[in-house]
């Protein structure tokens, strides 16, 4: 079941990007971090949009982890410790669930000692198992544990759909 097209992500997308910049006006520079697949992707998406209404510069970091199994793997990022340390970060995912992948993204940024961390995402589902919320949400979602929400990203555009 179609959840959300094309042009209702976009317009979250858009909304998201305009939270972000009030939350961060007074910064100069963001790093805008997406876990590897999809929330890089939206981070991606993300990074364009705020450059675009804002004097903000973002970097565009990607989180590697596996999301399957978060404990199993190290956390790495695409830039040095150094680059994040004392700077502002946005995590971004598509489909924020039981909230363990978010927990272990957040803490790659605070070992190498971020000034802020906030987080957004597409969708979040209201299935927490661990401590953690998102700042910024495009859609909050009551759905069923055998339910599963998908973020697709192709060359017809995006969408979010329940299965």
């Amino acid at each position: 079941m179609l959840v959300l097209d094309n042009d209702q992500i976009q317009k979250k997308i858009h909304r998201l990007a305009f939270q972000v910049y009030e939350d961060f006006l007074e910064e100069n520079a963001l790093i805008v971090a997406g876990i590897n697949g999809n929330g890089f992707e939206l981070a991606k998406i993300l990074c364009e949009q705020l450059e675009n209404i804002s004097p903000i510069q973002c970097t565009l970091v990607e989180i590697q982890l596996d999301k399957q199994n978060p404990s199993a793997a190290s956390t790495s990022l695409s830039i040095s410790g150094e680059e994040v340390k004392n700077k502002p970060v946005l995590i971004v995912d598509d489909v924020l669930n039981t909230g363990k992948t978010m927990v272990y993204a957040i803490s790659a940024f605070i070992r190498d000692g971020s000034s802020i961390i906030r987080t957004a995402v597409l969708a979040d589902r209201n299935h927490k198992k661990f401590p953690v919320a998102a700042n910024f949400v495009g859609i909050s979602m009551a759905t069923t544990l055998q339910e599963h929400l998908s973020f697709s990203i192709s060359k017809n555009g995006y969408a979010l759909e329940l299965q």
